[in-house]
Protein backbone atom coordinates (compact mmCIF):
# COMPACT_ATOMS: atom_id res chain seq x y z
CA UNK A 1 0.00 0.00 0.00
CA UNK A 2 1.15 3.57 -0.67
CA UNK A 3 -0.34 6.92 0.11
CA UNK A 4 -0.95 7.37 -3.62
CA UNK A 5 -3.62 4.67 -3.39
CA UNK A 6 -6.90 6.46 -2.47
CA UNK A 7 -8.19 3.21 -0.92
CA UNK A 8 -5.12 2.63 1.28
CA UNK A 9 -6.40 4.42 4.37
CA UNK A 10 -9.88 2.94 4.07
CA UNK A 11 -8.42 -0.57 3.74
CA UNK A 12 -6.15 -0.03 6.75
CA UNK A 13 -8.99 1.43 8.80
CA UNK A 14 -11.15 -1.59 8.00
CA UNK A 15 -8.34 -3.98 8.91
CA UNK A 16 -7.61 -2.16 12.18
CA UNK A 17 -11.24 -1.95 13.17
CA UNK A 18 -11.76 -5.63 12.37
CA UNK A 19 -8.70 -6.66 14.40
CA UNK A 20 -9.92 -4.71 17.45
CA UNK A 21 -13.46 -6.07 17.10
CA UNK A 22 -12.21 -9.62 16.67
CA UNK A 23 -10.02 -9.35 19.76
CA UNK A 24 -12.88 -8.14 21.96
CA UNK A 25 -15.54 -10.50 20.58
CA UNK A 26 -13.16 -13.48 20.88
CA UNK A 27 -12.72 -12.70 24.58
CA UNK A 28 -16.40 -11.99 25.20
CA UNK A 29 -17.34 -15.36 23.66
CA UNK A 30 -15.09 -17.08 26.17
CA UNK A 31 -12.55 -18.09 23.54
CA UNK A 32 -9.58 -16.57 25.30
CA UNK A 33 -6.84 -14.24 24.17
CA UNK A 34 -6.49 -13.50 20.45
CA UNK A 35 -2.85 -12.54 20.13
CA UNK A 36 -2.99 -12.60 16.34
CA UNK A 37 -5.33 -9.59 16.37
CA UNK A 38 -2.93 -7.60 18.56
CA UNK A 39 -0.05 -8.50 16.26
CA UNK A 40 -2.07 -7.32 13.26
CA UNK A 41 -2.68 -3.98 14.97
CA UNK A 42 1.04 -3.70 15.78
CA UNK A 43 1.96 -4.35 12.17
CA UNK A 44 -0.43 -1.66 10.99
CA UNK A 45 0.83 0.90 13.53
CA UNK A 46 4.44 0.21 12.49
CA UNK A 47 3.77 0.58 8.75
CA UNK A 48 6.11 2.96 6.88
CA UNK A 49 3.00 4.34 5.17
CA UNK A 50 1.86 7.17 7.48
CA UNK A 51 -1.81 6.77 6.55
CA UNK A 52 -1.75 3.06 7.33
CA UNK A 53 0.11 3.70 10.59
CA UNK A 54 -2.44 6.36 11.57
CA UNK A 55 -5.29 3.92 10.94
CA UNK A 56 -3.49 1.30 13.02
CA UNK A 57 -3.00 3.70 15.95
CA UNK A 58 -6.71 4.57 15.84
CA UNK A 59 -7.56 0.88 15.91
CA UNK A 60 -5.17 0.17 18.77
CA UNK A 61 -5.90 3.09 21.09
CA UNK A 62 -9.53 4.24 20.69
CA UNK A 63 -10.55 0.94 19.09
CA UNK A 64 -9.05 -1.43 21.64
CA UNK A 65 -7.21 0.18 24.57
CA UNK A 66 -9.83 2.81 25.43
CA UNK A 67 -12.62 0.35 24.74
CA UNK A 68 -11.21 -2.09 27.30
CA UNK A 69 -10.37 0.50 29.92
CA UNK A 70 -13.57 2.53 29.64
CA UNK A 71 -15.50 -0.58 30.65
CA UNK A 72 -14.08 -0.36 34.21
CA UNK A 73 -14.31 -4.16 34.25
CA UNK A 74 -11.52 -5.77 36.35
CA UNK A 75 -11.27 -8.60 33.80
CA UNK A 76 -10.47 -6.04 31.13
CA UNK A 77 -7.60 -4.62 33.19
CA UNK A 78 -5.78 -7.95 32.98
CA UNK A 79 -6.73 -8.23 29.32
CA UNK A 80 -5.32 -4.76 28.62
CA UNK A 81 -2.10 -5.64 30.44
CA UNK A 82 -1.60 -8.74 28.33
CA UNK A 83 -2.42 -6.94 25.07
CA UNK A 84 -0.22 -3.92 25.70
CA UNK A 85 2.63 -6.06 27.03
CA UNK A 86 2.49 -7.76 23.63
CA UNK A 87 2.59 -4.33 21.95
CA UNK A 88 5.66 -3.35 24.00
CA UNK A 89 7.33 -6.66 23.17
CA UNK A 90 6.66 -6.11 19.45
CA UNK A 91 8.15 -2.61 19.48
CA UNK A 92 11.20 -3.34 21.60
CA UNK A 93 12.27 -6.00 19.07
CA UNK A 94 12.11 -3.61 16.11
CA UNK A 95 15.43 -2.09 14.98
CA UNK A 96 14.13 1.38 15.88
CA UNK A 97 12.97 0.13 19.29
CA UNK A 98 16.46 -0.51 20.62
CA UNK A 99 16.34 2.37 23.13
CA UNK A 100 13.08 1.06 24.62
CA UNK A 101 14.54 -2.45 24.86
CA UNK A 102 17.64 -1.10 26.59
CA UNK A 103 15.51 0.91 29.02
CA UNK A 104 13.43 -2.14 29.94
CA UNK A 105 16.54 -4.27 30.40
CA UNK A 106 17.91 -1.73 32.89
CA UNK A 107 14.88 -2.55 35.04
CA UNK A 108 15.47 -6.28 34.61
CA UNK A 109 12.47 -6.72 32.32
CA UNK A 110 13.73 -8.99 29.58
CA UNK A 111 10.46 -10.03 27.99
CA UNK A 112 6.68 -9.90 27.95
CA UNK A 113 6.38 -12.34 30.86
CA UNK A 114 8.55 -10.11 33.06
CA UNK A 115 6.34 -7.09 32.32
CA UNK A 116 3.20 -9.02 33.27
CA UNK A 117 4.73 -10.49 36.44
CA UNK A 118 5.78 -7.04 37.63
CA UNK A 119 2.35 -5.54 36.88
CA UNK A 120 0.53 -8.39 38.60
CA UNK A 121 2.50 -7.76 41.78
CA UNK A 122 1.35 -4.12 41.81
CA UNK A 123 -2.28 -5.15 42.34
CA UNK A 124 -1.61 -6.20 45.93
CA UNK A 125 -2.51 -3.16 48.08
CA UNK A 126 0.49 -1.72 49.90
CA UNK A 127 0.40 1.06 52.45
CA UNK A 128 3.23 3.36 53.40
CA UNK A 129 3.35 3.51 57.19
CA UNK A 130 3.62 6.71 59.22
CA UNK A 131 7.27 6.05 60.09
CA UNK A 132 8.19 5.55 56.43
CA UNK A 133 6.23 8.67 55.45
CA UNK A 134 8.34 10.79 57.81
CA UNK A 135 11.49 9.82 55.88
CA UNK A 136 10.12 10.87 52.49
CA UNK A 137 11.51 14.13 51.13
CA UNK A 138 10.05 14.12 47.63
CA UNK A 139 6.94 12.62 46.02
CA UNK A 140 6.71 12.32 42.24
CA UNK A 141 3.35 11.96 40.53
CA UNK A 142 3.21 11.45 36.75
CA UNK A 143 0.27 13.14 35.07
CA UNK A 144 -2.66 11.11 33.81
CA UNK A 145 -2.05 13.11 30.56
CA UNK A 146 -5.65 14.28 30.07
CA UNK A 147 -6.35 17.46 32.05
CA UNK A 148 -9.79 16.35 33.22
CA UNK A 149 -8.34 13.18 34.72
CA UNK A 150 -5.61 15.17 36.45
CA UNK A 151 -8.25 17.34 38.09
CA UNK A 152 -10.56 14.43 38.97
CA UNK A 153 -7.88 12.02 40.21
CA UNK A 154 -4.38 13.47 40.50
CA UNK A 155 -5.44 16.60 42.36
CA UNK A 156 -7.15 14.45 45.00
CA UNK A 157 -3.86 12.67 45.62
CA UNK A 158 -2.01 15.98 45.83
CA UNK A 159 -4.52 17.22 48.40
CA UNK A 160 -4.01 14.08 50.47
CA UNK A 161 -0.22 14.32 50.37
CA UNK A 162 -0.25 17.97 51.32
CA UNK A 163 -2.29 17.10 54.42
CA UNK A 164 -0.62 13.82 55.40
CA UNK A 165 3.03 14.29 54.37
CA UNK A 166 3.52 18.07 54.59
CA UNK A 167 7.32 17.86 54.85
CA UNK A 168 7.66 16.13 51.47
CA UNK A 169 7.86 18.13 48.24
CA UNK A 170 5.20 17.09 45.70
CA UNK A 171 6.35 17.21 42.07
CA UNK A 172 3.80 16.84 39.29
CA UNK A 173 5.29 15.47 36.06
CA UNK A 174 3.38 16.30 32.90
CA UNK A 175 2.36 18.79 30.24
CA UNK A 176 3.10 22.51 30.47
CA UNK A 177 -0.67 23.01 30.47
CA UNK A 178 -0.75 21.76 34.06
CA UNK A 179 0.80 25.09 35.09
CA UNK A 180 -2.35 26.80 33.83
CA UNK A 181 -4.48 24.77 36.27
CA UNK A 182 -2.15 24.26 39.26
CA UNK A 183 0.46 27.01 38.89
CA UNK A 184 -1.28 29.13 41.52
CA UNK A 185 -0.23 26.71 44.27
CA UNK A 186 3.38 27.44 45.33
CA UNK A 187 3.44 24.15 47.23
CA UNK A 188 3.33 22.09 44.02
CA UNK A 189 6.33 21.99 41.72
CA UNK A 190 5.63 21.22 38.07
CA UNK A 191 8.13 19.60 35.76
CA UNK A 192 7.47 19.04 32.08
CA UNK A 193 7.08 15.48 30.85
CA UNK A 194 5.89 15.25 27.26
CA UNK A 195 3.50 12.69 25.81
CA UNK A 196 2.32 12.69 22.22
CA UNK A 197 -1.33 11.69 22.40
CA UNK A 198 -1.54 12.08 18.64
CA UNK A 199 1.77 10.33 17.95
CA UNK A 200 2.69 6.79 17.02
CA UNK A 201 3.24 3.90 19.41
CA UNK A 202 7.02 4.23 19.48
CA UNK A 203 6.88 7.96 20.29
CA UNK A 204 4.60 7.17 23.24
CA UNK A 205 6.99 4.52 24.53
CA UNK A 206 9.89 6.92 24.11
CA UNK A 207 7.99 9.41 26.27
CA UNK A 208 8.32 6.83 29.04
CA UNK A 209 12.09 6.73 28.49
CA UNK A 210 12.27 10.50 28.92
CA UNK A 211 10.20 10.20 32.08
CA UNK A 212 12.56 7.61 33.58
CA UNK A 213 15.45 10.03 33.06
CA UNK A 214 13.47 12.80 34.69
CA UNK A 215 12.64 10.57 37.69
CA UNK A 216 16.28 9.59 38.03
CA UNK A 217 17.27 13.25 37.97
CA UNK A 218 14.72 14.13 40.66
CA UNK A 219 15.95 11.25 42.82
CA UNK A 220 19.63 12.15 42.55
CA UNK A 221 21.15 12.62 45.99
CA UNK A 222 18.21 11.04 47.81
CA UNK A 223 18.28 7.76 49.70
CA UNK A 224 15.90 5.08 48.35
CA UNK A 225 13.42 5.64 51.18
CA UNK A 226 13.39 9.42 50.66
CA UNK A 227 11.75 9.29 47.21
CA UNK A 228 8.20 8.05 46.60
CA UNK A 229 6.55 7.65 43.20
CA UNK A 230 2.75 7.51 43.02
CA UNK A 231 1.31 6.42 39.67
CA UNK A 232 -2.35 7.46 39.28
CA UNK A 233 -2.86 5.06 36.31
CA UNK A 234 -0.88 7.29 33.99
CA UNK A 235 -0.67 6.99 30.23
CA UNK A 236 2.97 7.98 30.62
CA UNK A 237 3.61 4.53 32.10
CA UNK A 238 0.97 2.89 29.85
CA UNK A 239 -1.24 2.36 32.91
CA UNK A 240 1.48 0.99 35.14
CA UNK A 241 3.06 -1.50 32.74
CA UNK A 242 6.28 0.51 32.42
CA UNK A 243 8.39 1.05 35.58
CA UNK A 244 9.77 4.32 36.88
CA UNK A 245 11.87 3.12 39.81
CA UNK A 246 13.35 -0.18 40.87
CA UNK A 247 13.54 -1.79 44.26
CA UNK A 248 13.78 -0.62 46.97
CA UNK A 249 12.32 2.83 46.15
CA UNK A 250 8.69 3.13 47.26
CA UNK A 251 6.24 2.98 44.33
CA UNK A 252 2.45 2.94 44.59
CA UNK A 253 0.06 2.27 41.73
CA UNK A 254 -3.65 3.19 41.65
CA UNK A 255 -5.39 0.95 39.15
CA UNK A 256 -8.37 3.23 38.75
CA UNK A 257 -10.16 0.89 36.34
CA UNK A 258 -10.53 -2.02 38.76
CA UNK A 259 -10.35 -0.46 42.24
CA UNK A 260 -13.75 -0.62 43.94
CA UNK A 261 -15.09 0.23 47.36
CA UNK A 262 -18.68 0.06 48.65
CA UNK A 263 -20.62 3.29 48.26
CA UNK A 264 -18.02 4.95 46.02
CA UNK A 265 -18.86 5.45 42.35
CA UNK A 266 -16.88 8.42 41.10
CA UNK A 267 -13.20 8.17 40.31
CA UNK A 268 -12.55 11.12 42.61
CA UNK A 269 -14.11 9.23 45.53
CA UNK A 270 -12.21 6.05 44.69
CA UNK A 271 -8.93 7.98 44.41
CA UNK A 272 -9.57 9.52 47.83
CA UNK A 273 -10.21 6.12 49.40
CA UNK A 274 -7.19 4.56 47.72
CA UNK A 275 -4.78 7.28 48.77
CA UNK A 276 -6.16 7.24 52.32
CA UNK A 277 -5.59 3.48 52.43
CA UNK A 278 -2.09 3.89 51.00
CA UNK A 279 -1.30 6.54 53.63
CA UNK A 280 -2.68 4.28 56.39
CA UNK A 281 -5.52 6.71 57.07
CA UNK A 282 -9.18 5.89 57.61
CA UNK A 283 -12.26 6.76 55.56
CA UNK A 284 -12.86 9.94 57.52
CA UNK A 285 -9.61 11.28 56.07
CA UNK A 286 -10.78 10.31 52.56
CA UNK A 287 -13.99 12.29 53.07
CA UNK A 288 -11.97 15.48 53.57
CA UNK A 289 -10.46 15.17 50.09
CA UNK A 290 -11.89 16.78 46.99
CA UNK A 291 -10.61 17.72 43.51
CA UNK A 292 -9.11 21.18 43.23
CA UNK A 293 -7.48 23.54 40.77
CA UNK A 294 -5.16 26.39 41.68
CA UNK A 295 -5.30 29.03 38.97
CA UNK A 296 -2.47 31.57 38.81
CA UNK A 297 -3.53 35.01 40.04
CA UNK A 298 -3.27 36.65 36.60
CA UNK A 299 -5.67 34.04 35.18
CA UNK A 300 -8.16 34.63 37.98
CA UNK A 301 -8.04 38.38 37.41
CA UNK A 302 -8.66 37.88 33.70
CA UNK A 303 -11.76 35.76 34.26
CA UNK A 304 -13.25 38.07 36.87
CA UNK A 305 -12.77 41.15 34.68
CA UNK A 306 -14.38 39.58 31.59
CA UNK A 307 -17.36 38.37 33.64
CA UNK A 308 -17.69 41.81 35.33
CA UNK A 309 -17.74 43.59 31.97
CA UNK A 310 -20.32 41.14 30.62
CA UNK A 311 -22.59 41.73 33.61
CA UNK A 312 -22.24 45.48 33.25
CA UNK A 313 -23.32 44.98 29.65
CA UNK A 314 -26.75 43.90 30.86
CA UNK A 315 -26.71 40.20 31.76
CA UNK A 316 -26.67 39.25 35.45
CA UNK A 317 -26.25 35.50 34.90
CA UNK A 318 -23.21 34.14 33.03
CA UNK A 319 -22.97 30.58 31.70
CA UNK A 320 -19.74 29.08 30.38
CA UNK A 321 -20.10 26.33 27.79
CA UNK A 322 -17.65 23.82 26.31
CA UNK A 323 -18.78 21.62 23.44
CA UNK A 324 -15.40 19.93 23.10
CA UNK A 325 -15.27 16.14 22.96
CA UNK A 326 -11.56 15.45 22.52
CA UNK A 327 -11.96 14.33 18.93
CA UNK A 328 -14.59 11.72 19.78
CA UNK A 329 -17.60 12.62 17.65
CA UNK A 330 -19.59 9.87 19.36
CA UNK A 331 -19.89 12.11 22.42
CA UNK A 332 -21.90 14.73 20.50
CA UNK A 333 -25.66 15.06 20.64
CA UNK A 334 -26.88 15.25 17.02
CA UNK A 335 -27.88 18.60 15.49
CA UNK A 336 -29.71 20.81 16.18
CA UNK A 337 -29.25 20.17 19.92
CA UNK A 338 -26.24 22.47 20.40
CA UNK A 339 -27.88 25.33 18.53
CA UNK A 340 -31.10 24.94 20.49
CA UNK A 341 -29.58 24.68 23.95
CA UNK A 342 -27.41 27.78 23.37
CA UNK A 343 -30.46 29.63 22.10
CA UNK A 344 -32.44 28.70 25.20
CA UNK A 345 -29.62 29.70 27.53
CA UNK A 346 -29.31 33.06 25.79
CA UNK A 347 -32.89 33.79 26.81
CA UNK A 348 -31.83 34.41 30.42
CA UNK A 349 -28.02 34.44 30.44
CA UNK A 350 -24.90 35.76 28.81
CA UNK A 351 -23.01 32.82 27.31
CA UNK A 352 -19.24 32.31 27.16
CA UNK A 353 -18.53 29.67 24.52
CA UNK A 354 -15.13 28.00 24.27
CA UNK A 355 -13.91 27.47 20.70
CA UNK A 356 -12.17 24.22 21.57
CA UNK A 357 -8.77 22.78 20.82
CA UNK A 358 -9.09 21.30 17.33
CA UNK A 359 -9.95 22.63 13.85
CA UNK A 360 -13.10 20.48 13.85
CA UNK A 361 -14.32 21.98 17.14
CA UNK A 362 -13.56 25.53 15.99
CA UNK A 363 -15.49 24.92 12.76
CA UNK A 364 -18.53 23.79 14.76
CA UNK A 365 -18.38 26.84 17.01
CA UNK A 366 -17.87 29.19 14.06
CA UNK A 367 -20.98 27.73 12.43
CA UNK A 368 -23.01 28.24 15.61
CA UNK A 369 -21.66 31.77 16.00
CA UNK A 370 -22.73 32.63 12.45
CA UNK A 371 -26.24 31.33 13.17
CA UNK A 372 -26.69 33.53 16.21
CA UNK A 373 -25.25 36.58 14.46
CA UNK A 374 -27.75 36.07 11.66
CA UNK A 375 -30.52 36.14 14.28
CA UNK A 376 -29.40 39.52 15.56
CA UNK A 377 -27.60 38.31 18.66
CA UNK A 378 -24.67 40.44 19.82
CA UNK A 379 -21.53 38.30 19.44
CA UNK A 380 -18.04 39.24 20.63
CA UNK A 381 -15.05 37.04 19.80
CA UNK A 382 -12.08 37.19 22.16
CA UNK A 383 -8.69 35.46 21.98
CA UNK A 384 -5.27 35.74 23.61
CA UNK A 385 -4.35 38.74 21.42
CA UNK A 386 -7.60 40.73 21.58
CA UNK A 387 -8.42 40.09 25.26
CA UNK A 388 -6.42 43.07 26.62
CA UNK A 389 -8.37 45.43 24.36
CA UNK A 390 -11.64 44.25 25.91
CA UNK A 391 -10.48 45.64 29.26
CA UNK A 392 -10.34 49.14 27.80
CA UNK A 393 -14.15 49.28 27.72
CA UNK A 394 -16.47 49.90 30.63
CA UNK A 395 -18.64 47.01 29.57
CA UNK A 396 -18.89 44.19 27.03
CA UNK A 397 -22.20 44.50 25.25
CA UNK A 398 -22.71 40.90 24.14
CA UNK A 399 -25.16 38.05 24.37
CA UNK A 400 -22.54 35.53 23.29
CA UNK A 401 -18.80 35.80 23.90
CA UNK A 402 -16.51 33.21 22.30
CA UNK A 403 -13.11 32.37 23.75
CA UNK A 404 -10.27 31.08 21.56
CA UNK A 405 -7.24 30.37 23.70
CA UNK A 406 -5.61 28.28 26.41
CA UNK A 407 -7.29 26.12 29.02
CA UNK A 408 -6.02 28.32 31.87
CA UNK A 409 -7.89 31.39 30.68
CA UNK A 410 -11.02 29.35 29.96
CA UNK A 411 -10.79 27.82 33.45
CA UNK A 412 -10.69 31.38 34.81
CA UNK A 413 -13.80 32.26 32.78
CA UNK A 414 -15.52 29.19 34.24
CA UNK A 415 -14.46 30.25 37.74
CA UNK A 416 -16.05 33.68 37.24
CA UNK A 417 -19.27 32.26 35.78
CA UNK A 418 -22.50 31.41 37.57
CA UNK A 419 -22.89 28.06 35.80
CA UNK A 420 -21.09 25.63 33.49
CA UNK A 421 -22.63 23.42 30.78
CA UNK A 422 -20.76 20.92 28.62
CA UNK A 423 -20.12 17.42 27.41
CA UNK A 424 -17.89 14.95 29.24
CA UNK A 425 -14.55 16.76 29.08
CA UNK A 426 -11.98 18.59 31.19
CA UNK A 427 -14.34 21.55 31.62
CA UNK A 428 -16.79 19.62 33.78
CA UNK A 429 -14.07 18.60 36.25
CA UNK A 430 -12.61 22.10 36.38
CA UNK A 431 -16.04 23.63 37.01
CA UNK A 432 -16.93 21.12 39.72
CA UNK A 433 -13.56 21.56 41.43
CA UNK A 434 -14.18 25.33 41.45
CA UNK A 435 -17.65 24.76 43.00
CA UNK A 436 -19.33 26.33 39.97
CA UNK A 437 -22.81 24.80 39.42
CA UNK A 438 -22.20 22.20 36.72
CA UNK A 439 -24.37 20.46 34.11
CA UNK A 440 -22.61 17.61 32.31
CA UNK A 441 -24.05 15.75 29.33
CA UNK A 442 -22.68 12.24 28.85
CA UNK A 443 -23.37 10.78 25.42
CA UNK A 444 -22.77 7.21 24.23
CA UNK A 445 -20.77 6.07 27.25
CA UNK A 446 -18.70 2.99 26.46
CA UNK A 447 -20.12 1.13 29.45
CA UNK A 448 -22.80 1.66 32.14
CA UNK A 449 -20.02 2.45 34.64
CA UNK A 450 -18.32 5.06 32.48
CA UNK A 451 -20.64 7.97 33.29
CA UNK A 452 -20.71 7.01 36.97
CA UNK A 453 -16.93 6.87 37.23
CA UNK A 454 -16.34 10.14 35.36
CA UNK A 455 -19.16 12.05 37.03
CA UNK A 456 -17.52 15.27 38.26
CA UNK A 457 -17.01 15.84 41.98
CA UNK A 458 -16.84 19.07 43.95
CA UNK A 459 -18.42 21.18 46.66
CA UNK A 460 -20.98 22.83 44.40
CA UNK A 461 -24.21 21.69 42.74
CA UNK A 462 -23.70 19.07 40.01
CA UNK A 463 -26.26 17.65 37.60
CA UNK A 464 -25.63 14.91 35.05
CA UNK A 465 -27.66 14.01 31.98
CA UNK A 466 -26.59 10.66 30.52
CA UNK A 467 -27.98 9.53 27.16
CA UNK A 468 -27.34 7.10 24.34
CA UNK A 469 -27.63 9.08 21.13
CA UNK A 470 -28.32 7.52 17.77
CA UNK A 471 -30.80 7.75 14.94
CA UNK A 472 -33.58 10.20 15.62
CA UNK A 473 -33.55 9.83 19.37
CA UNK A 474 -31.24 9.40 22.34
CA UNK A 475 -31.83 6.23 24.28
CA UNK A 476 -35.49 6.30 23.32
CA UNK A 477 -35.75 10.00 24.20
CA UNK A 478 -36.70 12.40 21.41
CA UNK A 479 -34.45 15.42 20.78
CA UNK A 480 -37.10 17.84 22.11
CA UNK A 481 -37.42 15.79 25.30
CA UNK A 482 -33.65 15.70 25.68
CA UNK A 483 -33.51 19.48 25.34
CA UNK A 484 -36.35 19.84 27.85
CA UNK A 485 -34.46 17.71 30.38
CA UNK A 486 -31.29 19.72 29.94
CA UNK A 487 -33.13 23.00 30.42
CA UNK A 488 -34.93 21.68 33.51
CA UNK A 489 -31.54 20.88 35.05
CA UNK A 490 -30.29 24.34 34.04
CA UNK A 491 -33.22 25.97 35.83
CA UNK A 492 -32.56 23.80 38.89
CA UNK A 493 -28.91 24.91 38.98
CA UNK A 494 -29.86 28.53 38.42
CA UNK A 495 -32.42 28.48 41.21
CA UNK A 496 -29.99 26.87 43.64
CA UNK A 497 -27.38 29.50 42.73
CA UNK A 498 -29.92 32.30 43.26
CA UNK A 499 -30.87 30.93 46.70
CA UNK A 500 -27.25 30.75 47.83
CA UNK A 501 -26.69 34.31 46.65
CA UNK A 502 -29.72 35.73 48.40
Amino acid sequence: MTTADPHAELTAETAARRAADDFVSHFERGQGYLGAAVRRLCELTASPDPEVARAGVAGLFPGLVERLNDSFDPRCCALYDRAFAQVIEFYRRLPEGGAVDEGLNRFGLANEADLLARKSALRAPQSIGRQAQRKIKKILIPSRVTLGADVAVTSVMLAALRAAVPAAEPVLLGSRKLHELFGGDPGIRLREARYERGGGVLSRLESWLELTRLVADEGAGLAPDELWVIDPDSRLTQLGLLPLVGDPEPYSFFESRSYRRPGAGRLSELAALWVAETLARDESFARTLSPFVALPRERQDFGREIARLLRRGGRAHVVSISLGVGGNAGKLVPDPFEEEIIGRLLADSAVILDKGASPEERARIDRLTAIFRSRGRRVVEVDEVTAPRAFNHEEISADLLTWDGGIGHFAALIAASDEYVGYDSAGQHIAAALAVPTLTIFVNSNSPLFAERWRPAGRGAIEVLSVQAGGSGAGGVSPPELLARAMALHRKLRNSHAKRGS
